[in-house]
């Protein structure tokens, strides 16, 4: 680029931007275990106490029983 040349194309790269109006957001819960990691949910939209207290009782309680542990021996 020459002093007081504005921007080419030749010499803007483009990017892709992501979150907020350039795109999308991926919001996921997922779990690990010394032994490997649990299941995970991708969350549509806004997490509530609701919601949340369901991905615990699925995801959480399918990925201690994947890999038989007790809910009462897990530090959480």
């Amino acid at each position: 680029k020459k002093p007081g040349e504005g921007l080419s194309d030749r010499l803007v790269e483009g990017t892709v931007k992501f979150g907020g109006e350039q795109g999308g957001s991926l919001m996921m819960w997922g779990c690990m275990t010394w032994q490997g990691v649990g299941y995970a949910a991708k969350i549509d939209g806004r997490m509530d106490g609701d919601l949340y207290l369901q991905i615990l009782k699925d995801e959480l309680h399918d990925s201690l029983r994947y890999y038989g542990l007790n809910p009462p021996d897990i530090i959480f």
